[in-house]
């Protein structure tokens, strides 16, 4: 495998832990990149909704039938899938994703098959237990190749008048919900190939968790079939960006994060401004790069939605704070953090890079107040020199 497509592998498989979340947030995240590590995720509506998923609307194909449907197998495995590959142990009360929802369905494993290798992915349901206003959340957990029990909560509701749902690709890995009446899905490729994926079900799920392997690097039709192959609705996919190469000159370094945080090893955190162009959008963009070459990169300018963009908010397991950072319109100066509890975080912002109008921003908040699925109501706001409000976003 070649350093770009390994590149694009790695950059694929960190894009769990995304959702819809509020318009005043960062929607339009388009590419985020990691080397293979763990990390706590705070729920999926942390991350924006790429816009490749934006696009992932169910359409009810004229004419369908409404087909009467019951509860699936409690587990499935692709075709491929090799048949002495020993799956790894439930996820147990310790596991982050079990504190944040705790099932009040059936646990069920699903067997799939990626790059030849097999992976096992354990998905429920639950509420969210800082924020049951949410509703029922669906949670899933993948282990083999390379996911390393990687995850994340939401919701994952089917909309009205539409049969699927799904939050984009999850590495090579796309999955999400449909309505019972599905029996079968499958992905059909740009390039003519369609390729099956799995439908189950277990006790107590709302609806059906269905899952394909396809390269996300092609656009594709995730076509959901009923009882006789009747098809029943599709989702439109799109394909996703390679995240590019760290520029070589014109960093920035934000801010510098002790072992234990961002990476295992003590590092600094360097933003580099981008043509928008190379994940396909218009005027520049962000990237930000870490000493240990993993990056985000946010699609989003401060003048569109919101004058302050974020992008931090993850931490690695066992970290005891957890950094914020993004950028910000050439007017404010100082960004500040509003936990639900009250609690303040922030810093002033710094200077960006020479007319660009952006200034950049950086500040670690303690893990313990961000644990256990994240807390409802987080304020994001952005002040000026004489200390107006400017800005406010809010992240839960």
């Amino acid at each position: 495998m070649s350093t770009v497509e390994e590149r694009l592998r790695e950059a694929l498989r960190e894009r769990a832990s995304q959702s819809p979340v509020s318009p005043d947030a960062w929607p339009k995240t388009v590419a985020r990149a990691s080397r293979a590590r763990v990390r706590e995720r705070r729920g999926w509506s942390r991350f924006g909704i790429p816009a490749a998923a934006a696009a992932a609307v169910a359409a009810i194909v004229a004419g369908s039938a409404v087909l009467a449907g019951g509860l699936g197998t409690h587990g499935a495995s692709s075709p491929t899938a090799p048949p002495s590959a020993t799956p790894p142990p439930s996820p147990g009360p310790g596991d982050y994703e079990m504190q944040s929802a705790p099932p009040v369905t059936a646990v069920v494993r699903v067997r799939l098959t990626v790059d030849g290798q097999t992976t096992w992915t354990y998905v429920w349901f639950g509420y969210l237990k800082n924020d049951r206003a949410e509703g029922l959340a669906m949670c899933t957990v993948t282990y083999g190749d390379g996911y390393g029990g990687g995850g994340g909560c939401g919701p994952q509701n089917v909309p009205a008048h539409q049969v699927g749902h799904s939050n984009g690709p999850y590495g090579s890995i796309t999955m999400g919900t449909s309505l019972k009446q599905v029996t079968a899905v499958s992905a059909r490729l740009a390039d003519g190939r369609t390729v099956p994926g799995v439908v189950v079900s277990g006790r107590g799920f709302p609806y059906k968790f269905w899952a394909v392997v396809r390269p996300a690097s092609q656009n594709a039709q995730i076509i959901f079939r009923g009882a006789g192959g009747a098809e029943l609705g599709h989702l439109a996919m799109a394909a996703q960006y390679p995240v590019p190469p760290r520029p070589r000159t014109g960093g920035i370094v934000v801010f510098r994060y002790p072992a234990g945080t961002q990476e295992a090893t003590a590092g600094t955190m360097t933003a580099y401004l981008l043509d928008g162009r190379v994940i396909g959008s218009r005027g520049k963009v962000v990237g930000f790069w870490d000493s240990d070459s993993s990056s985000v990169i946010s699609g989003v300018g401060p003048s569109w939605s919101s004058a302050v963009v974020s992008v931090g908010g993850d931490y690695t397991q066992g970290a005891t704070e957890a950094w914020f950072y993004g950028y910000a319109r050439q007017n404010v100066a100082r960004v500040v953090l509003r936990l639900a509890d009250g609690r303040q975080y922030g810093a002033p912002t710094i200077a960006g890079w020479a007319g660009s109008g952006l200034r950049l921003w950086a500040f670690a908040v303690p893990t313990r107040y961000l644990a256990g699925g994240g807390q409802p109501h987080e304020v994001l706001t952005g002040y000026d020199a004489a200390g107006h409000v400017v800005a406010q976003v809010t992240l839960r």
